[in-house]
């Protein structure tokens, strides 16, 4: 079996509920900033976690949500490659290059970019000026060479605040770090944005909020995490608003709901083990879908077709009615009511042919949250498979947790927006997609080629083993893959599709 990949000229405008299906160059559509149909040339600022530290960094997962969405953009800097743990520059992703092109370094402050420390032995003497070619003087290499950004993202902060200024102690440091980048006329981030908008006056300009970190091990109280987060990233979005940048809130998902003490900490998980504070992989991911939301566009498709709930080859009472177990669950329309204790069991109904892929659908309701303290545990736990791939995904009130291993994202499941799909996808080697499980939560990818259980699971299983009843919305299977549909924006969408003789 091969997989080949198409271009549908797919141009969807989706706002929530809204859907606006105009073409992607009429005035609407132009004039609607959150959902840009190009990017233009696009520089990417910032520190070692947009430089890229034992993982790709953030910027290789927003390559693909461009790619996958039919976003049109060059990559535009002053440097190369990652710091460590990257992707090769021209590595494809369904057939389009990832330049790995950006304007980042390890160590990178915010005052070294914006020319307060011209001197910096770090970027060898330069700064935004002379990259932007606004410093007639400098006649160095590391210039754009008249390559004016369309669109900017820039993440900066961190070495600022841990690497200068964490022995003052952090409630005096965020202070003295936020007065310094954030001042309207002179600060480092106010510097910045006005010499981007001076070669280019219509940019684009999104700023990363601080992210937050794992268990640094530094001895400062606990409730330091919030200061920072709560202090800057909230001076950070007062900043943006009188700036007139967007900025994307990337801690939501990092931030380890659960957490009662360090209530701004990330999940350990999402945070390189040595050092708890450069994203992994699964850091990278959601990063990037928080920026994509920024922006207005769609999550990932992982090249899969987008298919409503509504549009699956099974429905809820198919499912329910051809179930060999069904203890403690009930079901109303495609809501399902599942007792603590209560379990679904039910093959594939008859005549699917799981072979190429599939995928289960539901919206759940877990637990009360913060209210009656956080169960991380236990849940409702989907099993799926086709009797060679199966997986199990654990959803928790504060977490989706794929085989009792990987935490996908911290989120208030009690409460969350958007619903759940698992999918199997046979993958595509050739245009870079691996073969595994993916996770979806809203139309945001979480998991990604996430390996099977060894269990050999053969249609559905759906358990509570929570202490309370657990409702399940939208409760549907499929026997082909789907990426889940769009509540952003999306233009001539990649697709991959089976070849029929």
């Amino acid at each position: 079996m091969r997989f080949t990949h198409l271009t549908t000229l797919l141009a969807a405008c989706v706002f929530g509920a809204a859907s606006m299906c105009t073409a992607a160059h009429t005035k609407k559509a132009a004039s609607a900033k959150k959902a840009p149909s190009e990017l233009g040339k696009v520089m990417f600022i910032g520190d070692s976690i947009t430089h890229g530290f034992g993982a790709p960094s953030y910027r290789w997962v927003l390559h693909k949500i461009f790619v996958d969405n039919g976003i049109a953009y060059e990559a535009v800097g002053i440097e190369t490659g990652n710091k460590s743990g990257g992707e090769e520059p021209g590595t494809e992703y369904m057939g389009v290059p990832f330049t790995n092109v950006h304007a980042a370094m390890s160590s990178q402050r915010s005052y070294e970019t914006s020319g307060r420390n011209h001197n910096s032995p770090r970027l060898d003497g330069t700064d935004i000026f002379d990259w932007l070619g606004l410093d007639k003087s400098y006649d160095g290499p590391r210039t754009l060479k008249g390559e004016v950004p369309d669109t900017c993202f820039i993440l900066l902060g961190t070495n600022d605040l841990l690497s200068d200024h964490w022995n003052a102690g952090l409630a005096n440091s965020v202070d003295k770090v936020a007065s310094d980048m954030l001042d309207k006329g002179k600060g480092d981030l106010s510097v910045i944005v006005d010499a981007i908008r001076k070669v280019n006056k219509k940019a684009r300009i999104v700023v990363l909020t601080m992210p937050t970190w794992g268990n640094i091990p530094r001895g400062e109280p606990t409730s330091d995490y919030g200061i920072v987060h709560e202090n800057f990233n909230k001076k950070l979005a007062a900043w943006a608003k009188s700036k007139k940048v967007k900025v994307a809130d990337v801690n939501n998902g990092l931030v380890d709901v659960a957490e009662t003490e360090k209530r701004w900490k990330g999940y350990d998980t999402f945070f390189n083990a040595g050092d708890q504070l450069h994203p992994t992989r699964q850091g990278d991911i959601i990063i990037a879908g928080r920026v994509a939301q920024t922006l207005g566009l769609a999550g990932r498709s992982a090249g899969l077709p987008r298919k409503a709930t509504a549009k699956f080859d099974n429905s809820a009472t198919d499912v329910y009615e051809a179930a060999s177990v069904k203890e403690g669950v009930t079901l109303a329309k495609d809501e399902l009511t599942i007792a603590t204790g209560g379990k679904l069991v039910a093959p594939w109904p008859e005549g699917s042919s799981t072979a190429n892929g599939f995928a289960v659908s539901l919206a759940p309701k877990v637990g009360d949250g913060e209210k009656g303290g956080w169960e991380v545990e236990k849940g409702l736990v989907l099993s799926i498979g086709n009797g060679t791939h199966s997986g199990k995904l654990t959803i928790t009130e504060s977490y989706l947790k794929w085989n009792d291993e990987t935490v996908l994202i911290s989120e208030d499941m009690s409460n969350a927006e958007g619903a759940v799909r698992v999918v199997w996808h046979p993958g595509a080697a050739d245009r870079n997609v691996p073969t595994g499980f993916y996770v979806w939560l809203g139309d945001m990818l979480v998991g990604e080629a996430l390996p099977d259980d060894g269990a050999g699971t053969n249609g559905v299983s759906v358990e509570n083993t929570s202490a309370s009843s657990i409702t399940a919305g939208h409760f549907a299977t499929d026997a082909t893959p789907s990426a889940p549909a769009p509540k952003g924006y999306v233009k001539d969408e990649k697709i991959l599709q089976k070849e029929t003789e």
